[in-house]
């Protein structure tokens, strides 16, 4: 079976985790999250794995149907938790107000980050997000670690299991059509890697230019923009010229600003938006 419950804090859990894994390891970071998960100060959890299943938004609905929890919980194998609350700040806001329908975390580089992926964190587009004193309304809540309640999720239709690229976008644009805020939590971080060599940066860039082809050819009306930073206010869809110039604009930035490793991102996302275009998929 793909879903396996792997850890139950509580015979009645309050919160299911939910974690797509391709092979179950993600080369040994999914074994490291499960131990976090295990030693966090929120006890009521459970953790259910979902393993090769694609894309990754069926994955996460096949998890959410095994759920228990009256929360639900999204995180990505290759994170790691900034401490024991993440989980509990995550679930405290959507008990107490009732207009967050969504909350998720900053993310930050890991401490044991070599010096590439940290200058490559400072250069690619939403790598990290600074951590908050205060709740704050933001499109950097992603699949990295997020959390909403189970009845929502049903409620707007779960995640689209069709899109190859877009997922994240287009559940946060869903929550909000339903009147409810998106917000990042205080003091709660999670950690993600960066590209480790100029080789995985390049492949990095170019898998998502072609996903984002993929999206433009099959499922254009589910593209929103996705500004960098915590922004709450802004146009959740924009024209194709528009970001075409926004894009030569950031790339003529990154070069006037000597960011090297942001160029070569552009660049190979553009040949993989190319590639995308004209691939059979």
């Amino acid at each position: 079976m793909p879903v396996e419950r792997v850890y139950r804090g509580a015979e009645h859990p309050q919160v299911s985790v939910i974690i797509p894994s391709w092979d179950g390891r993600r080369k040994g970071h999914l074994p490291r999250l499960l131990a976090q998960l295990e030693g966090q100060s929120l006890r009521a959890i459970e953790v259910i794995l979902v393993v090769g299943e694609s894309p990754n938004g069926r994955a996460r609905n096949l998890g959410a149907e095994a759920a228990l929890g009256e929360f639900l919980v999204f995180i990505d194998d290759d994170a790691s938790l900034g401490d024991d609350q993440v989980l509990e700040g995550l679930i405290a806001p959507l008990r107490e107000h009732e207009d967050i329908g969504m909350t998720g975390v900053s993310q930050l580089v890991p401490p044991d980050a070599g010096f590439f992926q940290r200058c490559c964190a400072r250069q690619i587009p939403r790598a990290i997000s600074p951590v908050v004193d205060q709740l704050q309304d933001s499109d950097m809540v992603t699949t990295l670690c997020l959390a909403l309640r189970r009845d929502l999720f049903e409620r707007i239709g779960r995640m689209n299991d069709r899109l190859l690229a877009g997922v994240d976008p287009d559940l946060r644009h869903r929550v909000r059509q339903a009147g409810l805020r998106v917000a990042v939590v205080p003091h709660a971080w999670a950690y993600h890697p960066a590209p480790a060599n100029l080789g995985a940066l390049v492949r990095y860039g170019f898998k998502k230019g072609a996903f984002t082809a993929w999206q433009y050819r099959f499922a254009r009306e589910l593209m929103y923009d996705c500004p960098e930073g915590h922004v709450g206010r802004f146009r959740a869809q924009t024209s194709l010229p528009y970001r075409v110039l926004r894009k030569g604009a950031r790339f003529l930035g990154l070069l006037f600003a000597l960011r090297p490793l942001g160029a070569i991102y552009e660049v190979a996302y553009l040949f993989g938006y190319v590639n995308g275009l004209v691939r059979r998929w």
